[in-house]
């Protein structure tokens, strides 16, 4: 018989893939993989946190909810990881970024091999690590943040169903500062539509005022994040100067840096589809939906089971949202508006043009590629217009 005690903690593909660091511990096993000179980090052997080849990904997912923010000063992170992510905090001059992370491995691992990528986010004075669990840390903190970022958690792991709690929203919300940001992300292809319909109509129920944003572009694995604002009314953010200055190009071939490749990213609000989510029950801790359905609904997998095989599905998402957005609140005659009209609806045809690609309808792909282009070169205009025109208003709600 095999002995169990010279099983390997950490299975690898022979002539792909080479061990780096192992760190054992109570949450389990975390190691750094090299997988084909790409740097992987991993808990357990199959769950991969994150990695070098994703850090455009990865650290997107820090820039959008602070350049949404006017003038983030003090922001926490739900999760470290990799500690890319995290890190957009620091490259964007916010003053005090305190990132927690529940398994201490997980955090040596992000300082001793991902500090290339993360601009050795830990070293930095600026920046204050707590080795704790996200949710009891906001319970027993009574500190305040101007932005609240989340990081994506699968819901099938055991306990994992509370982060995504009405209490749990309910937590974040008193931990933002009146008129802030908090958002939470969601990895679609971890994700059922049901299991979707429950998280979303769960953050309505504590934010009815909340914004859908994609992170990416891909068809096939697209990742979503939830945004919401402690006002009713919110303003528009001046994102123009500072994004312009600090951030990096994040863009699928667009300059994201500026408004305009900020609003590509833009989905909808999601109180236009409401509708699409009322049937859902609300997760709470007495009524844990989402620890008890998970588990079933990861075993499904047949086709359209998952989110993110049914990109077409979202792409009627975003058509609906933006259609019902233009009877809610018509445009404005000023510039900023109808540009940042025109950047959602470029974000629009991306999106549908790299779906079309990726099932093989040339037609539409060619059709969308040529839409997508004349879109690119009328917004690259009009910004070196305004790069000359220093005068130019920020951006503003369509």
């Amino acid at each position: 018989m095999a002995d169990p005690a010279r099983a390997p903690l950490v299975n690898l593909y022979p002539g792909v893939e080479t061990l780096r660091a192992l760190y054992e511990g109570p949450a389990g096993v975390t190691s750094v993989v090299d997988v084909r000179g790409n740097l992987q980090l991993r808990m357990d052997n199959y769950y991969v946190l994150g990695g070098d080849e994703a850090a455009t990904n990865e650290r997107r997912l820090g820039l959008l909810p602070l350049l949404l923010h006017p003038a983030p000063a003090r922001v926490l992170f739900i999760g470290l990881a990799t500690g890319i992510t995290a890190s957009a905090g620091p490259a964007l001059g916010v003053a005090d970024t305190t990132v927690v992370e529940i398994v201490p491995e997980v955090a040596r691992a992000a300082r001793e091999h991902f500090g290339t990528w993360n601009d050795e986010l830990l070293a930095r004075s600026d920046v204050r690590l707590v080795v704790d669990d996200g949710r009891r840390y906001l319970q027993a903190n009574d500190r305040r943040f101007d932005v609240v970022v989340s990081d994506l958690f699968i819901p099938w792991h055991a306990g994992t169903g509370s982060l995504y709690a009405r209490e749990m929203y309910e937590h974040r919300g008193a931990a933002a500062r009146a008129g802030r940001a908090l958002l939470p992300m969601a990895a679609l292809y971890q994700l059922t539509r049901e299991e979707f319909d429950v998280i979303v109509e769960t953050f309505l129920a504590v934010f009815p005022h909340a914004t859908l944003w994609r992170d990416d572009f891909y068809p096939n694995r697209p990742g979503r994040r939830t945004r919401r604002t402690c006002r009713a009314r919110t303003r528009r953010p001046r994102t123009r100067r500072r994004a312009g200055r600090r951030s990096p190009d994040v863009g699928a071939g667009f300059d994201a840096r500026g408004p305009r490749g900020l609003a590509m990213f833009y989905a909808g609000i999601l109180r236009t589809v409401a509708d699409d989510f009322a049937a859902a029950p609300v997760n709470t801790d007495d009524r844990p939906v989402i620890e008890f359905l998970a588990p079933r609904l990861t075993r499904m997998s047949g086709p359209g089971t998952r989110i993110g095989s049914s990109a077409s599905r979202f792409a009627a998402f975003y058509d609906r949202s933006a259609r019902a957005r233009s009877r809610m609140s018509p445009r404005r005659s000023r510039a900023g508006s109808r540009e940042a009209v025109e950047a959602r609806r470029a974000g629009r045809s991306l999106f549908r043009y790299v779906l079309a690609d990726a099932v093989g309808d040339q037609v539409a792909a060619a059709r969308l590629q040529a839409e997508v282009r004349a879109m690119r070169a009328s917004m690259r205009l009009r910004s070196q217009v305004e790069m000359r025109s220093p005068a130019t208003g920020s951006l503003r709600r369509a």
